[in-house]
């Protein structure tokens, strides 16, 4: 009896729908058989083979369809995707530029950034430089989330790893001088753009700065020099320096005039915005490139900050709560976080597409989906407010904070990002209860925990969600936080120039601590590298930690319902579903906390979850 072949595909798709992708793979096997030049059937083969678990099978039969169809970009991402999960991240990311180039819209660009962001080099790989050099000339992509990886190519270099480790002993041991830093390209931008969590480069970096000033610019180049001050500059001046280099940073500052190459040794030290022979040399002398940005982000950027700032309305009254004006004062002098890019391959969605893509088994009848309004309480300096106004079609989003000075930030990258559907305005959560308004989607991410009482600003913007709305809450660990407790302190100092002071000194003993220290994981997070982010990490204001249960008692007592824990990597969250089979949707606060005392570190960042009135 001769092969039906479309009677026998449509078997094939009917098993794949029941999920029984072994018996779908055989049939697709058999069609492909007796039609060995059909690179469609290739490619569903390899689909119903990576569904069943077959993964090398999988990767065979997409390499067959691409054998015979070079330009088919669907099987290449899909090829793609079978390495990510074989563990090839390297053979991944080609895959997926590959396919980017043969189908630009196809979103494999947005994929391979993932699978990029992963991973960490151990030895040299000049293709994937000449990748990375060309996405770090790129301004439309989460640059920051691509650090560590571009930081680890970077490295992977042996001659630069050595210069590295013998910063580290420099600083910890006060062990000879490193050598020079690198003039590499790919290391200049991140320089540039980015903030670089690495406690051995920070080493480099420091030392670094200190031959430049005090032993002479031997054969640094001026953009070289400009780059490290941009770095200087994002890490907010965190970096401990000696008494000599004060010494020779002051008796820059007591000179009446500069030249270009001073001036940029005094942005290695200080904000050179309050430096007026500076400001002048880098206005004469800065044309282009890494000295021209220097100028901008020392004087226009700022300038345009106040601006757009003091233009901004106030929707409450503020100084009417204590710790409320203690915070604000802290980002006041510390606006946090100081970023530079966001990622600009978000797919837009209508609302109600990406919450049925998160939370299939919930009902959205009360959200507004043509037009939603979204509130971001405690928006800070505006990145993950502006990329959620990037995110959902349609939505308007309102984005206050208790900061003027954070929104004046948040406002520029708004207007140079082009981002239109976003009000930002100053606000005190607690004062919000008078605002006749309501929102089908409330974001409060890192804030309530600053507060004197979080229940009471939980409660506030619980009675401006609407019926059915959502609310997306980002708590402090206890437990995950406990690691670096003892690290923790009140800073005593007033002004800014005592709290950077004594933030510096506090900085410097911890990187001193012992690598098997506890307490050192705080140097694998980002926030440790600039001034702010440090303070806000270890030194802030006002801070309460969670657990689960009291996550489940607040979010009851509210009225409110978890529908989905967001922060949970993807292998804790298959563990808790094998755990606990009996909660699919992994919504238990006592499950959760049954897994997170087994694995302290699961919630490092935050809790970040959501819940529905």
């Amino acid at each position: 009896m001769a092969l039906d072949p479309m009677a026998r595909l449509r078997e094939a798709s009917a098993l794949m729908r029941q999920g029984r992708a072994g018996e779908a793979a055989d049939i697709f096997a058999e069609v492909a058989r007796a039609n060995p030049r059909q690179p469609e059937l290739l490619n569903n083969l390899g689909v119903a083979l990576k569904a069943a678990g077959r993964l090398k099978e999988a990767v065979h039969a997409y390499r067959r369809a691409l054998k015979l169809a070079p330009d088919y970009a669907v099987a290449e991402g899909n090829l793609a995707r079978v390495l990510l999960a074989l563990g090839d991240g390297s053979g991944a990311v080609r895959h997926f530029e590959s396919a980017h180039r043969r189908a630009p819209e196809g979103g494999y660009l947005a994929d391979m950034l993932d699978a990029l962001a992963g991973l960490r080099f151990k030895s040299p790989d000049a293709k994937m430089k000449v990748l990375m050099l060309d996405l770090f000339a790129r301004r439309d992509i989460d640059l920051q989330r691509l650090a560590p990886a571009a930081l680890s190519l970077v490295m992977a270099n042996r001659t630069y790893a050595k210069g590295a480790d013998a910063a580290w002993r420099w600083l910890r041991e006060d062990g000879e001088a490193p050598p020079p830093l690198p003039d590499d390209p790919l290391l200049a931008l991140l320089l540039v753009w980015t903030t670089l969590p690495d406690p051995r480069l920070e080493a480099w970096m420091t030392a670094e700065r200190r031959r430049l000033l005090v032993d002479g610019r031997n054969s640094a180049k001026t953009d070289a020099l400009a780059c490290l001050a941009l770095q200087a500059m994002t890490a907010e001046y965190a970096w401990m320096e000696q008494a000599d280099e004060t010494a020779a940073v002051t008796a820059l500052l007591s000179q009446d005039a500069l030249n270009l190459e001073q001036a940029l040794l005094v942005a290695l030290y200080r904000d050179p915005a309050q430096v007026p022979a500076a400001i002048k040399a880098l206005r004469d002398g800065a044309a282009d490139g890494a000295t021209a940005l220097v100028f901008d982000r020392a004087i226009t950027e700022p300038d345009t900050e106040k601006a757009l700032a003091a233009a901004l309305p106030a929707l409450t009254p503020m100084g009417k709560d204590a710790t409320s004006e203690r915070v604000r004062d802290q980002y006041e002098t510390h606006p946090y976080p100081r970023w530079r890019s966001v990622d600009g391959q978000i797919r837009r969605k209508p609302l109600d597409a990406h919450l049925r893509e998160r939370f299939p088994a919930v009902r959205f009848d009360g959200i507004d989906i043509a037009r939603p309004r979204l509130l971001v309480a405690g928006c800070g300096t505006g990145r993950h407010a502006i990329q959620t106004a990037a995110r959902y079609e349609g939505v308007e989003v309102t984005a206050i904070d208790l900061s003027r000075r954070s929104l004046g930030y948040a406002a520029r990258m708004a207007e140079e990002l082009g981002r239109t559907n976003i009000n930002f305005a100053q606000a005190d959560i607690l004062e919000l209860g008078a605002l006749e308004e309501s929102f089908d989607v409330i974001e409060c991410s890192g804030v309530l925990h600053h507060m004197a009482d979080p229940m009471a600003g939980w409660k506030v913007l619980r009675g401006l969600l609407k019926p059915g709305g959502l609310m997306r809450v980002a708590l402090y660990s206890d437990i995950a936080r406990a690691r670096f407790a003892k690290l923790q302190a009140e800073i005593d100092a007033e002004d800014e120039a005592g709290i950077a002071a004594e933030i510096r000194r506090r900085r410097n003993d911890i990187l001193k601590l012992a690598e098997d220290d506890p307490a050192a994981i705080v140097w694998q997070t980002g926030d440790f590298y600039s001034l702010s982010g440090c303070r806000d990490l270890l030194f802030h204001r006002r801070e309460v930690r969670y657990g689960w249960p009291e996550i489940g008692a607040a979010v009851a007592e509210l009225d409110l319902k978890l529908v989905g824990v967001e922060t949970a990597s993807a292998d804790l969250k298959a563990l808790y579903r094998q755990r606990f089979p009996d909660d699919p949707s992994a919504t238990s606060p006592d499950n959760w906390n049954v897994l997170e005392r087994e694995y302290p570190d699961s919630f490092l960042a935050m809790y970040q979850f959501w819940c529905q009135a």
